[in-house]
């Protein structure tokens, strides 16, 4: 797809592009995906729905080539051979948006719109001045996807989570594809990029591109698709008409049952008690002057949009971030916080928003992941007891209901199961305090609510709680109270259970609240 909306490779609208007949996919100790047949069509959006584990990844994967399947085959209209590698897939005209997006940090904005240009040899040279970095075809495609202010000689590495993933999606404006698959790429934008996304599915429409739209959004899949096929257990369910179903039928078929309400957490009473974390005057990041406690069975949610300062305050409170000023305090004594590790020796763990890549070892096994924090506690004069290290993560794949053994590679698994590896690491060095930023980014509806299930138990532990989230309904039902950031600072504390969205949302703008 070129700027202007044209694209050679795209094939014509309402035919069929691409076609998978029998395709199968299994891992060891695992059957990701099981005899799928499915077809997309040009000039559609395809909408692929699954609970945790269902295989929608591993489909977008054998789509894109980058893993041959186990069983049956994928064939794109117009190319001969069947999809089995990337550069089968390149040459089909296939084009894969991962959840997490490929930026190179020391190469410019304009130089990461044409990174694919590399992989093939093209006319781009990104660590040279290469003519196409600022020109106006690439100034172009950064306002098709809302970075229309960002300066295309500005290092991609200062980007915000939500414009690196924009800014791999500017890519579908200049590389030809009849197939465009956006993998959870949504999960990391905000709801004002989210109209950007939309404006350039209705451009790929247009030009008779088949586009895969992986997600677990529901308001998201239902506002750009137009048929949406559910997986289950890595097998396909069903393929409806979007206009001719709804929300709470697509989780049925996904979950096997309509989604159960979960209710709060019972009312959090602190009367006479020390706060298990007090934060004074804090400043960090983008966050200014930021204050407030957390008790011991309580959790505080900090709500508020891209650059409000919140996920500043999550890592300065437990030593991932640097802070300018300010006091923490744990259990009523001051502390200082100038590592990962030291806050993690006064009880602090964090759960970051990028479990790709912060959240866990790419090489490593479940088992080798789950160890991580606790590893000194399983070794005996410098040894790791190999024994007990099975027995404690065969304990905790089961208590956190992980898909795989101890042996199953973690990038191998969805991005639920990866998130509750990445949780179950930190809660297994029972810490008094956990910051949990953004802990259901890219998971599906069941995983949530599996997460908060978790928090909801932390509470009953007596642990103090901190989650960072973008979603004013998940910080509701998650939390006892809600501090929304604007520009750096506290401008409204709500009691979750008398709040409403829009209170939330009417702050976060500026508004007042209700």
């Amino acid at each position: 797809m070129t700027s202007d909306g044209a694209s050679s490779a795209t094939g014509p609208t309402g035919e069929v592009v691409f076609s998978a007949r029998g395709v199968g996919k299994s891992y060891p100790g695992v059957q990701a995906l099981s005899d799928l047949d499915l077809d997309g069509y040009g000039g559609e959006v395809l909408a692929i729905c699954g609970a945790n584990g269902a295989g929608k990844s591993t489909f977008s994967r054998l789509l894109a080539g980058q893993e041959a399947p186990s069983s049956g085959e994928i064939r794109v209209a117009g190319h001969a051979e069947p999809v089995t590698s990337p550069a089968e897939a390149d040459r089909a005209g296939i084009l894969l948006m991962h959840q997490e997006p490929l930026i190179i940090d020391d190469f410019t904005v304009g130089e990461n719109v044409w990174l694919y240009r590399l992989r093939s040899g093209r006319d781009i040279r990104a660590w040279s001045r290469a003519r196409r970095s600022d020109d106006e075809e690439t100034r172009q495609a950064l306002r098709d996807v809302g970075l229309g202010d960002v300066p295309a000689g500005r290092l991609a590495g200062s980007l915000a989570p939500g414009q690196r993933q924009m800014l791999a999606l500017s890519r579908a404006r200049v590389m030809p594809h009849k197939v465009l698959i956006l993998d959870e790429t949504t999960a990391s934008t905000t709801e004002e990029h989210f109209k950007d996304v939309q404006e350039m599915v209705a451009v790929e429409k247009a030009a008779g591109t088949a586009v895969v739209f992986v997600s677990h959004r529901m308001p998201e899949v239902f506002a750009l698709s137009d048929r949406i096929a559910v997986l289950r257990n890595g097998q396909l369910v069903d393929v409806l008409r979007t206009a001719e179903t709804d929300a709470e039928q697509i989780t049925t078929l996904m979950i096997g049952d309509a989604v159960r309400s979960l209710e709060r957490p019972p009312a959090h009473r602190a009367e006479g008690r020390t706060p298990a974390l007090s934060v004074r005057g804090l400043h960090a990041g983008s966050a200014t002057d930021v204050s407030f406690d957390v008790g011991a069975g309580e959790v505080v949610g900090l709500y508020g949009l891209v650059g409000s300062g919140r996920s500043s305050v999550a890592r300065a409170v437990s030593g991932q971030g640097p802070s300018r000023g300010g006091v923490v305090e744990i259990g009523g004594e001051p502390v200082r916080l100038r590592s990962p590790g030291a806050a993690l020796r006064r009880g602090i763990a964090y759960l970051t928003e990028d479990r790709r890549r912060e959240g866990f070892v790419d090489d490593f096994t479940n088992a080798e992941n789950l160890s991580l924090v606790t590893l000194p506690r399983l070794a005996r004069a410098g040894v790791v007891r190999r024994s007990a290290e099975r027995a404690r993560v065969t304990d905790l794949i089961e208590r956190f209901q992980v898909k795989g053994g101890p042996d199953t590679p973690t990038r191998t698994l969805s991005g639920g199961n990866q998130q509750k590896v990445c949780l179950a690491k930190w809660l297994e060095a029972d810490p008094d305090v956990i910051v949990l930023d953004e802990p259901t980014k890219g998971i599906d509806v069941g995983a949530r609510l599996n997460i908060y299930e978790i928090i909801h138990d932390l509470t009953r532990q007596e642990k103090a709680v901190l989650v960072v989230t973008s979603e004013a309904e998940e910080a509701l039902l998650l939390c006892h109270r809600v501090l929304v950031l604007r520009d750096g600072r506290v401008v409204a504390e709500l009691d979750a259970a008398d709040a409403s969205t829009e209170d939330l949302i009417r702050a976060a703008l500026g508004g007042e609240a209700a």
